[in-house]
């Protein structure tokens, strides 16, 4: 599918966060709802702090995006979903249909087959979590009812170009991210993902008398990628960071927002990359050091 725009999708942890970045210039969001029944992670795929607090302000969240235009996009996305949590599965997600979210992202075969069988008839993004890498699983994801697929960070644009001749909406990301494969990873989660001491999947490590952050494999910035994006014909671009600083999620927000629009105008990936290092001059950095999105460099050739 080839849209006229790269929709630019931003999170939401909190009303306050959501009016932000809709400010900033998203056109979606995306977000969890908080749940009780658990002490550290969530069935929106995140820890404590990354989520809504209360269904009442998911319901305030929605009315707002909805009266600025904004579809909001409603993460069920846990990895897993056993016969114990089922009802409360069920009964999260019929809170957030009840609530007028606009789709579902979800992020297993199971929960995407109850969700049919509820006879919701929400749009069914399938999460990043399931790690869709070919057409194939594509075809399969598609016979579950999916409308969209969220890519994986690992793949680069002729993968992503092959997989838009699938006839599904694609979404990608763009700032930050996961270091490794998404949902295989716990080193923060299972921590309840506070970052006061770093990551540690990007920490230094001492192996063999040399220390090295032997276990990131990041990408950071997609920002030279974005005129590439929408000639594939991506339908959105999401922007990480539910669990991150507010401001930072903003800024980040406000850059896309301008580079995408910079695309859409005509502009090639110098000017753009131009304007976002002269709003944001530390993601120098990260050209220095190739951490580049969807682009042939020494960190995505390293992938298997």
């Amino acid at each position: 599918m080839h849209p006229k725009r790269m929709n630019l999708m931003a999170p939401a942890s909190s009303y306050q966060t959501a009016v932000s970045v809709i400010d900033a210039g998203a056109d979606e969001i995306y977000l969890g709802l908080e749940n009780q029944n658990f002490a550290n992670l969530n069935l929106s795929g995140r820890g404590r702090g990354c989520n809504v607090p209360t269904l009442s302000e998911l319901e305030k969240i929605v009315e707002f995006s909805h009266k600025n235009g904004i579809q909001v996009d409603y993460a069920v996305n846990t990895p897993f979903l056993s016969d114990e949590l089922e009802e409360i599965f069920i009964s999260h997600v019929m809170a957030g249909v009840g609530a007028g979210v606009d789709a579902l992202i979800v992020g297993e075969l199971g929960a995407m087959h109850l969700v049919r069988e509820l006879g919701i008839t929400l749009p069914v993004h399938a999460s990043v979590l399931l790690n869709t890498f070919n057409i194939g699983q594509i075809e399969l994801l598609k016979s579950f009812g999916a409308s969209k697929v969220v890519l994986p960070f690992k793949m680069d644009l002729d993968e992503i170009r092959m997989l838009s001749t699938s006839g599904i909406d694609l979404e990608i990301f763009g700032q930050f991210g996961c270091s490794n494969i998404n949902g295989t990873c716990h080193l923060i989660h299972s921590a309840g993902e506070s970052i006061n001491l770093g990551l540690p999947c990007r920490a230094n490590y001492s192996v063999g008398g040399r220390v090295h952050p032997i276990l990131d494999a990041g990408t950071d910035c997609s920002i030279c990628s974005i005129p590439d994006l929408i000639e594939i014909g991506v339908s959105a671009l999401k922007i990480v960071g539910r669990g991150m600083n507010p401001e930072m999620i903003r800024s980040i927000v406000q850059i896309y927002r301008g580079c995408i629009d910079l695309a859409l105008a005509g502009y090639d990936s110098g000017a753009i990359r131009d304007y976002a290092l002269a709003e944001e001059p530390f993601w120098q950095l990260l050209c220095e050091q190739r951490r580049c999105k969807y682009l042939k460099t020494y960190v995505t050739d390293s992938y298997v």
